[in-house]
């Protein structure tokens, strides 16, 4: 599951939002952010805005858009909230590996 939580300037508090779902498709987007990262060579801003716009990307809530990231997550906490989702997108598909393996071994 994923989770966000993005400051409303307009209501003045924090809204938290869920994905339950995260899609195969999400996670080669994630995957494909990271070999992009390692292969091409991008700037700073252009690394950022291509992350906020991957993030908002897992996330079916319109209120969940490049927008509201920037405008709804601190500055000094930007890199680790989105980070965090995406290890959260690629810890997921690893649990799930694991529990594959663990059930694979004892059914045989």
């Amino acid at each position: 599951m994923l989770k966000i939580e993005l400051y409303n300037p307009e209501l003045d508090k924090v809204e938290t939002f869920t994905e339950g779902f995260v899609s195969a498709r999400a996670l080669r987007r994630v995957i494909e952010f990271g070999v992009k990262q390692e292969t091409e060579v991008m700037n700073e801003l252009e690394q950022l805005d291509e992350l906020v716009a991957l993030v908002a990307s897992l996330f079916r809530s319109e209120k969940v858009n490049f927008d509201t990231i920037y405008d709804g997550i601190a500055s000094d906490k930007i890199a680790e909230v989105l980070s965090g989702i995406l290890q959260d997108v690629l810890g997921g598909e690893a649990k799930k590996k694991k529990a594959q393996m663990e059930l694979a071994k004892v059914t045989e």
